[in-house]
């Protein structure tokens, strides 16, 4: 599968990414409407995250990135934006992920893929 979008590199020292990462959502939602973006967080090192986000439906302007992800292993996680940390918290004890998907809506809602490569099947 391909994930296709507008890519950026991100800090994660002190957390830094949620910060940056949300304005980046916003800037987009206000173009293509939150419930339409997909955001996929990938490569991360002790100080960066790699993030791009895409359209659910349609093309997204100024596509940068292109990235091949595995058609299986994935888990998805259903609930509410404002319990992401606590989501998040329970998706990262079982360790590091490979990649993560994430959809929101103006409503609160959300919608958490993720893979680890360990998910893969060979």
């Amino acid at each position: 599968m391909l994930f296709g979008g507008i890519g950026r590199t991100f800090s994660t020292e002190n957390d830094r990414q949620y910060e940056t990462i949300g304005a980046f959502w916003d800037e987009l939602a206000a173009k293509y409407g939150r419930s339409n973006l997909q955001g996929l967080g990938y490569g991360w090192t002790d100080w960066s995250i790699e993030y791009v986000i895409g359209l659910v439906r349609g093309e997204i302007d100024g596509v940068n990135r292109a990235v091949e992800l595995p058609d299986t292993g994935w888990v998805m996680v259903r609930g509410r934006t404002a319990d992401l940390g606590k989501i998040y918290e329970k998706i990262y004890q079982e360790g590091r992920l490979e990649y993560e998907i994430e959809r929101f809506t103006d409503s609160g809602d959300c919608e958490i893929m993720y893979c680890r490569s360990t998910d893969r099947v060979k």
